[in-house]
Formats: C-alpha cells, sequence, structure tokens
C-alpha cells in the first residue's frame, strides 16, 4: 500500500510582498521588532559558515607547514594578486541588507543581495557606501581584496542565480542598481561599475563590481525567506541555485522551523499576518532530498528569544 501525502497549507507570494511593502526599512522593522538579536544570529551564521567554507578564514590553519606571513601570502598570490574579488555570495531575501553587512561581507569578497521589496532594497544601497568593510582598501583587508555589494529586485521565485543581472526588475525607472565597490588603494587593481554586462569583465579576472553573467558563488544563502515559497517553487529554486555553485560552493538555509505533528509526521504551519508558512525539519529536509541535495551539517542556532520558534542552519549540496 502506498502512502498518502500529506497536501499542506501553500503560502501567497503576492500578498507576502505586499505585507513587507508595509514594513519599515530598518533593521528592527524586517525582523520584526526582534532587531536586538542581530549581533548574536550574524555571529552565529559566520561560525556556521567558516566551519563549513574553511578557505574563507583569515587565519593560517593549525596544520599549516609555513608562517602565518607566507601562508597569507600565498592565499593572495593564489587569488591572483593584490585588489581581487574572488570570492562571491548570493543573499536570498537580503531585505535592509543586514546579513550581507554582518555574516557575509566580512567573509566573502563579493554579495549579490536579492530582496523583491524595492524600498528595503533602496536602503540596503543608501547605507552600504558606510560599511566598515566597504570603506576600507586592499591594503588594510586580509587578503588585500576588494570588496562589492550588487543589488537585484526580485522574488526568489523569479531569480535565476546564474544571471542576476538580467533576471532582475527594473527599480524606479532604472535598469539596474549599480554595485556599491569598496575604495581603491593599488596601481595594481582594476575596477568596473559599468551597467553594460556585455563590456564587463568577465568574472573570472577577479574584478569587484563586474556585472558579467553568467555568475557563480561560494555560497548561496537562504535565511528567513523560504516560508514565502511552495515545495515546487522551493525545489525549483534549489535547483537552479546548485547548478550556479562553484565547485566545492554550498547553500546555506537559515529558518525557523515548528515542531513536527503529535505522531513524527512532518507539520506545516500557515501565518495569516503575512501569508507564508513555517515548516517542520521534516518538511524541510524532505524538500531538500528532493531537489537532488545532500545534508553537509545542521546546527541550532542559539541566543534566540524562547518565544521563537527555534532556528537551525543547513549547508548543502
Amino acid at each position: 500500500m502506498s502512502a498518502i501525502r500529506v497536501v499542506h497549507p501553500t503560502p501567497d507570494v503576492k500578498r507576502g510582498v505586499q505585507y513587507w511593502q508595509g514594513v519599515e526599512a530598518s533593521v528592527d522593522g524586517v525582523l520584526g521588532g526582534f532587531g536586538h538579536v542581530s549581533r548574536v544570529e550574524s555571529l552565529g551564521t559566520r561560525s556556521f559558515l567558516l566551519s563549513v567554507l574553511p578557505h574563507l578564514s583569515f587565519c593560517a590553519p593549525a596544520c599549516s607547514n609555513v608562517s602565518a606571513f607566507q601562508w597569507k601570502k600565498d592565499q593572495i598570490d593564489q587569488r591572483g594578486g593584490k585588489g581581487k574579488a574572488r570570492t562571491r555570495a548570493l543573499d536570498c531575501g537580503a531585505g535592509v541588507g543586514r546579513v550581507t553587512q554582518h555574516s557575509l561581507i566580512p567573509i566573502f569578497d563579493q554579495v549579490h543581495m536579492v530582496e523583491p521589496v524595492a524600498k528595503f532594497l533602496l536602503e540596503a544601497k543608501k547605507q552600504s557606501s558606510s560599511w566598515p568593510q566597504i570603506q576600507t582598501p586592499p591594503s588594510k583587508s586580509c587578503f588585500q581584496a576588494r570588496k562589492a555589494v550588487h543589488f537585484h529586485c526580485s522574488t526568489l521565485q523569479d531569480i535565476e542565480p546564474s544571471r542576476p543581472y538580467s533576471t532582475a526588475q527594473p527599480v524606479e525607472g532604472s535598469k539596474t542598481i549599480p554595485p556599491t565597490v569598496s575604495l581603491d588603494d593599488q596601481e595594481s587593481a582594476s575596477s568596473t561599475t559599468d551597467t553594460d554586462s556585455e563590456s564587463a569583465p568577465a568574472e573570472s579576472e577577479g574584478v569587484a563590481g563586474s556585472q558579467a553573467e553568467p555568475v557563480t558563488y561560494d555560497l548561496v544563502w537562504a535565511q528567513w525567506c523560504l516560508q514565502h515559497l511552495s515545495d515546487k517553487d522551493l525545489i525549483a529554486f534549489l535547483q537552479r541555485s546548485k547548478a550556479a555553485l562553484k565547485e566545492g560552493g554550498i547553500i546555506g538555509i537559515k529558518e525557523n522551523v515548528c515542531t513536527e505533528e503529535a505522531d513524527g509526521t512532518e507539520r506545516v504551519w500557515y501565518d495569516d499576518e503575512d501569508h507564508s508558512i513555517t515548516r517542520s525539519t521534516k518538511a524541510y529536509e524532505r524538500v531538500f532530498n528532493e531537489a537532488g541535495l545532500e545534508i553537509v551539517k545542521c546546527e541550532i542556532q542559539f541566543g534566540m528569544p524562547a518565544e521563537l520558534f527555534v532556528v537551525k542552519m543547513w549547508a548543502l549540496r
């Protein structure tokens, strides 16, 4: 006898975006009044990412047989020299840039932000030039790399991770929002903020701010946004994300999870306020499996308010 599949409630993405359009464009706004948890949550994310992507670490491993100075010099040489931007992350449901600013741009050279609410994205663009990592020139950065943040207005249902500029929506009549690129104090470094992707240098050249496509990522990071995707849409997005990963790259998920049903089967809870769903652990992991992904690591984020659903992080390949 075949198992009967339970039909879960599905999110309403259009009404969900409308809900968020009415929310203040601030950290406290996008976190639903829980802005005070941002620091501990961001540190948890960075710690988790460095455990699964150790090549992002700024410290020589204990097993290194060369000095810390030589190790760092070798890393810069392997990246193509000073001023290059080699590592890249996609921040999904990026809001006003909180995750990019505090969790991703400190350890990645370039971050592509994807967010469906235009006012959130414009606020992130406005603030990004003041972020410490963007204000730090290559000579003072750990790997002497330049940093860049890119801005794409789109739902996850519509974005093609490998072609974010081509598949994003215009914002306030502009085809694209120009990337924010860090200061340049290296004579050997070159940069571009060219809005024509056909004339922009290839991403393999390591030019910060390049809008060349296709784009590949060390990390696709989705946090507190997948509740707005149905299982079908989530599976499709995860498969597109997997295709856009570099060799050794991962998909990172950070979401609230509800408890399973009393009989141990998966559960999905519908939120009438923002028209999203909260999945249980089994519901998420079934979707991951159906998308052809394997779980590399799973952790609980500690230090969150007791009244919230448990927050879990997964690394997938």
